[in-house]
């Protein structure tokens, strides 16, 4: 019988979760502690969960949404002079000389700054879900489908824990190299 979705997955209490208010270095704190209690045999988290304040999961915060804490948002780079002579508009102008003040700026100063950065300004909404009860091999179809890292997990249509891609290639791979069958054959 193929194993489900339930059986791989991390529960939200195993997971970094924050709410959405937080800041970026609450976040991080939060994924170290997170780090610490990982079950045995698990793979370190590269996203963090974001929950607004009805409780409910509405996003991640993964790797670029760290970066983007660090970089000012940005339309294009150049010269303000030049950008001037082009009829480039203000906005565009200040944004650019915002990048260039960021490129300029030593490592330890744009991260000073990007321990303040609230998380709902740079997590990534995500609506990709499972059930729990759902079989890993739809779950490998919806991994495929969708080119994306985790599901989120849902029992009665509420988030109650992710499925990881690393989790499933690493239970994948075990049962490759051990011989075992996903779907046991009578």
């Amino acid at each position: 019988m193929d194993r489900k979705v339930k059986e791989l997955m991390l529960s939200l209490s195993d997971y970094a979760v924050v709410g959405e208010d937080q800041t970026i270095l609450d976040a991080l704190k939060e994924l170290q502690s997170s780090q610490e209690k990982l079950p045995p045999g698990r793979q370190p988290h590269r996203a963090i969960l974001v929950r607004d304040k009805r409780g409910e999961i509405v996003g991640k915060l993964h790797h670029f949404a760290f970066l983007r804490a660090l970089v000012p948002e940005r339309k294009d780079m150049g010269g303000a002079a030049i950008m001037d002579r082009a009829g480039v508009s203000d906005d565009i102008r200040d944004s650019s000389m915002k990048m260039l003040d960021f490129l300029t700026a030593g490592l330890v100063d744009v991260c000073e700054r990007a321990k303040n950065v609230i998380v709902r300004d740079v997590y990534t909404t995500t609506t990709i879900s499972i059930d729990e009860d759902a079989a890993l091999s739809e779950a490998i179809n919806s991994f495929l489908h969708h080119q994306t890292l985790s599901l989120l997990v849902t029992r009665r249509g509420k988030t109650v824990g992710i499925l990881r891609l690393s989790d499933l290639f690493d239970e994948l791979a075990r049962q490759i190299m051990q011989g075992d069958c996903m779907n046991e054959r009578d």
